[in-house]
This record gives structure tokens, C-alpha cells and sequence, in this order.
């Protein structure tokens, strides 16, 4: 998820799905901030009922999910990422510019804040495509968020046990959902595209470029890495899509924790690299890898030195946070 602070500024983050040499599957993000969050992983029991923040509107989940995200007095907590007992996940990353929502809730649909989108999700959809078909009945409403005072416009990734992997992006010309083939998500522009500009980086390649023959002349290689000549390095949301899509790609599969915790290191922001007009820093706060056939997420604090590992316990009847 990716905020706008009252203070002003805006926040980045990037996700990855990603499926390994035993067919485990995870999805995978950043959460980028320049301002402290209280970020919890807390498990959620079936049957809750959730607050949403539009108006006397509330919603029951009906399985049990593991999620990351914050408490807001007098709703509830909202999350940014998290995955279910039935192996579905989802993350929201920012959008500004681009998320239109409606400007009132609609009758007989479920309406939702963008912040209540990922619990709504994680405790009524089994899978990508059940997530794809519920969402005709769902209206996002543009509402301001009490914890940062103002509204938060998001899109999501979405990934389950098949493999299936989603974009969900709700723009002035309507609702679309995209089958995402590259497991690559980050912020704006749209979804689509972020998939043509990737036309531009067909020469990257894992493998080094050889010689050439120029006249009489042989040119000599350029050193190791030369085939990632013109891979993105900054901190853009264009050039970490492109960056992730790539590492994504060609990282090792032998085993998908080690893999995910470098291929985020690779869009890792560390403080001070990235400040904003007002002189905070971006940073990533926060990086997590959700195994969903272990049922297992895995959480890490700008400042830790090793990830928290948090089991879901689909049978628990209680509200449970994880710690440190």
C-alpha cells in the first residue's frame, strides 16, 4: 500500500509473485513510506465483521487471513497486504493520478473504502478468479482516510496456490482487471502501461555480450554484467517495474524465500537516497514474502536483521497480532 501523508509526498512500494522449483507460491512486496507506520501482521479469525470506512457500512470475512497493516480508532484495522486459508493474496500499491472511485456508495453493492479493499478481499475470494468475478459487486467510494486525513487512491495485485496472478485498477474509464504475465507490480502509470514499455528492454539478458566486428576493428566485451547494460537503476515507479520484472525473471527457483529476499533487495530503498521536497526520506519500511502453500508469512522492519515468521491458524476464534 502507498500513502499520501498530510505532511504531503508520495509513497512507493513494489510487488512480485513468484513460484519455485516445489511449486510454492508467494507474493512478495515492499511498503515505502517517508513517515513511521505502526505496521502489525495480525491474524484474522472467519466470521469477522469489519467497519468499513464509508458510511454505516460494515462486511463479514468469511475465512481466516494472516495481513499486515494498521489500527484506526473506532474502525478497526485496515491492511496493505496479506493472504487467506484458501491461499489467496493480494497487495495494494499506490496510484495517484489515476484511481477514480465513485463519489457515493451505490445501493445493493458491498461499497468499500479503498483501504478496506484487501480485507474485503482476503476474507471472501478462494482465488484470483472468484476475486475476478466478485468484483462487479463491489463499489470503491472515495472517502478520506482518518489516519492520514485524506483519500487514498490505490490499485492491487492479486496471486493464489494456482499460480493465477491479477491487476485490479479502477480508472476515470472504469473497472479493469488484468491478467498479470509478468508478476510485476509497482505504481503509476496503468498496469498496461508499464507491459508495453517493456518492449523497450528486449536487449537485457543475463548472459554478457560478446564481440563485434566493426571494419577491421574487434571490439572487446564490456566486462561482467554487460547484458543488463540498460537496466533501470533509479527509484522511479517505471524503472523498479522494469527492474523487478527482470530479476523476477531470471532469479534462481531452487528455493523461493532466498530468491524473493534478494529480488527485493534489488527495488530496496534505504534511507536517506530518496528525500522529498520537505526533506523526509523515502524508504522501504517494511519488506514481506508470503508463502501460501506453507501458509506463511514473512515480515521485516527497515531496522531487523532477519525476518519474523508468522503461521496462519485457520482454526483460531480470536484476533491475534504477532510481535518481534
Amino acid at each position: 500500500m502507498l500513502f499520501r501523508s498530510a505532511r504531503g509526498g508520495i509513497f512507493m512500494c513494489t510487488a512480485v509473485t513468484f513460484t519455485d522449483k516445489k511449486s510454492h507460491h508467494y507474493l512478495a512486496r515492499t511498503m515505502d513510506f517517508s513517515f513511521e507506520l505502526d505496521t502489525r501482521v495480525v491474524s484474522i479469525p472467519k466470521n469477522h465483521v469489519f467497519d468499513s470506512l464509508v458510511s454505516d457500512g460494515s462486511f463479514k470475512s468469511e475465512y481466516a487471513f494472516l495481513a499486515a497493516g494498521q489500527e484506526i480508532e473506532g474502525y478497526g484495522y485496515s491492511f496493505g497486504d496479506g493472504f487467506n486459508e484458501k491461499g489467496f493474496a493480494i497487495a495494494s500499491l499506490y496510484f495517484e493520478k489515476y484511481a477514480k472511485y465513485s463519489a457515493a456508495p451505490i445501493d445493493g453493492k458491498t461499497n468499500l473504502a479503498s483501504t478496506d479493499l484487501v480485507a474485503w478481499a482476503l476474507g471472501n475470494a478462494e482465488s484470483v478468479d472468484e476475486f475476478a468475478q466478485k468484483i462487479s459487486s463491489i463499489n470503491i467510494v472515495d472517502v478520506v482516510n482518518p489516519v492520514i486525513m485524506e483519500k487514498v487512491p490505490l490499485h492491487w495485485i492479486v496471486t493464489d496456490g494456482f499460480g493465477n496472478d491479477g491487476v485490479l485498477e479502477i480508472t476515470e474509464s472504469g473497472v479493469h482487471f488484468y491478467r498479470n504475465q509478468v508478476g510485476v507490480m509497482t505504481n503509476p502509470p496503468e498496469f498496461p502501461w508499464h507491459m508495453e514499455n517493456l518492449n523497450h528492454y528486449n536487449n537485457l539478458q543475463p548472459n554478457d555480450f560478446g564481440s563485434k566486428i566493426y571494419g577491421d576493428f574487434t571490439t572487446f566485451w564490456d566486462g561482467p554484467g554487460s547484458g543488463t547494460r540498460g537496466l533501470p537503476g533509479d527509484y522511479t515507479s517505471i524503472s523498479r517495474f522494469v527492474r523487478a520484472a527482470y530479476v523476477r525473471q531470471y532469479s534462481e527457483r531452487e528455493n523461493g524465500l532466498l530468491s524473493l529476499s534478494h529480488i527485493l533487495n534489488a527495488v530496496d530503498i534505504p534511507k536517506g537516497v530518496k528525500k522529498k521536497s520537505d526533506g523526509l526520506s523515502d524508504y522501504t519500511q517494511y519488506k514481506a514474502i508470503i508463502d501460501l502453500d506453507d501458509q506463511c508469512y514473512y515480515f521485516m522492519k527497515y531496522g531487523d536483521a532477519a525476518f519474523m515468521k508468522a503461521f496462519l491458524d485457520s482454526n483460531s476464534d480470536e484476533v491475534k497480532e504477532f510481535h518481534h
